[in-house]
């Protein structure tokens, strides 16, 4: 195979490799690209066939998300990630302030190329007396389920971590484990 750049592959220019993932289910080769330079992009997923040489994005987010924390499952051809949904302020005094929120948790067909499940703010059901809370990451996508990271508060003063399984007919998170010590 000849030596083909991000840019022919179908990668847009200024975009990096950060993470490579493979489905063998699907036989397909998804790359998590990353800003190649000191300058904010948004994360973006594409995926390819091992039979072709130009990547196509995973789904069409908008200019300010970024698609992190990508997992493939192992006896499925689906991709997991996580929606973050980026803001760009000016603060008192002049200066530009980055901060970004979860949008959503997405799954993504790679035999299809389609989104088949998504879950967010309004239509997770989340624990009994939570307040507030977001899917921090994506732990582990198997036949057991979907494991992730999440940040639950009963007030607004304190957030808690656990590792939690994520139904996503029910759209329910059920609280495995606490997390002492937050190291997201």
């Amino acid at each position: 195979m000849d030596n083909i750049s991000f840019q022919g592959m179908g990668i847009p220019p200024g975009y990096g490799f950060k993470k490579l993932l493979f489905s063998p289910v699907a036989n397909v080769l998804v790359v998590q690209a990353q800003s190649a330079a000191n300058n904010w992009r948004p994360e973006r997923l594409y995926f390819r066939h091992t039979s072709q040489e130009t990547y196509r994005p995973v789904g069409e987010p908008g200019d300010l998300y970024s698609q992190e924390s990508p997992l493939v499952h192992p006896s499925k051809p689906l991709l997991a990630y996580n929606l973050m949904e980026h803001r760009f302020t000016i603060n008192a005094h002049g200066k530009e302030q980055h901060s970004g929120d979860w949008d959503s948790l997405r799954v993504f067909n790679l035999e299809m190329g389609t989104e088949v499940a998504s879950v967010c703010q309004r239509t997770l059901q989340w624990p009994a007396g939570t307040a507030r809370g977001w899917i921090s990451g994506l732990v582990q996508f198997c036949e057991l389920g979907l494991f992730v990271s999440a940040g639950l508060s009963k007030d607004s003063a304190r957030m808690d971590y656990f590792v939690a399984s994520l139904d996503l007919g029910e759209r329910n998170l059920k609280p495995i484990v606490p997390l002492a010590g937050v190291f997201m």
